[in-house]
């Protein structure tokens, strides 16, 4: 089903409970306190994928938190 609204998730890590971005300098997964330094995703099946991905090379897989 389509939705003319579009969809946006972020990443959060269960742990630090800190949500995770892109650090645009090293390219490298970084926590951040603000939702607007998130990482954001449009598709649900993008954002986990990714949360799956992190988590097999970082040993945890991050919550999926879809944005309102």
């Amino acid at each position: 089903m389509f939705s003319s609204y579009a969809e946006r998730y972020v990443l959060k890590s269960a742990k630090a409970g800190r949500f995770l971005g892109v650090n645009t300098l090293t390219n490298e997964i970084e926590p951040s306190e603000s939702m607007d330094k998130a990482w954001v995703f449009h598709t649900h099946d993008g954002a986990v994928t990714h949360a799956l991905w992190i988590g097999e090379v970082h040993g945890e897989t991050p919550d999926v938190v879809r944005l309102s």
